[in-house]
């Protein structure tokens, strides 16, 4: 049997995509106003302060080359790669306990209500395991820094233990975030929705 309605017009197709992206976008909008971190306020603080150092010393030794190379700072590349590396392991947990971590879940929002539900604790166990293997090979290398007295190769001298660091403690907090949210999806225990 044939149907008689007319197919589908590239416009309309056009048009149901758009608005499925927009309901997604406001979904996850909505999600994140919802989701309260007590540990946001002093991680903004802290990684905020790490990014904006790194900032001002990058500016600084810019301007100084161009107005007086004498002053420029040799130390200022090794220091601002240690204060990014740190910025961005720092903020591992929270962007996990708000889920806004990368994940493409286009197709996995076509699944059903219950399809979606188990696929998310699938990767939250999955998101789980990965952290604490970061966090046990992470020490282990932050250790045997540490043991063998590594360190940096510039004027600092600066232990690489401290370096190599923000990757165990960056899994912590995201192995953690990860037991939070499946206690929150296996007992919905400490969810916040206002």
């Amino acid at each position: 049997m044939h149907s008689n309605s007319p197919p589908a017009s590239p416009e309309t197709s056009g048009n149901k995509i758009y608005e499925t992206l927009r309901q997604k976008a406001q979904a996850d909008l909505d999600a994140e106003s919802h989701d309260v971190v007590e540990s946001h306020l002093l991680e903004s603080w802290v990684v905020g302060g790490l990014a904006t150092l790194a900032l001002l010393f990058c500016s600084y030794n810019v301007v100084m080359r161009l107005v007086a190379p004498a002053l420029t700072l040799d130390f200022v590349e090794e220091v601002q790669v240690y204060m990014v590396i740190w910025a961005v392991f720092l903020s591992l947990g929270t962007l996990t306990m708000m889920d806004r971590h990368v994940k493409s879940d286009f197709f996995v929002n076509m699944f059903s209500p219950k399809m979606q539900a188990a696929v998310a604790l699938l990767a939250d166990v999955l998101g789980l395991i990965f952290s604490v293997g970061l966090v046990y090979f992470g020490g282990v290398v932050s250790y045997q820094a540490w043991d063998f007295g590594d360190v940096s190769t510039t004027v600092l001298r600066v232990p690489l233990w401290i370096y190599f660091s923000a990757l165990p403690v960056g899994a912590l907090l995201m192995a953690i975030a990860y037991l939070v949210r499946l206690k929150r999806k296996l007992f919905g225990v400490g969810v916040n929705h206002a």
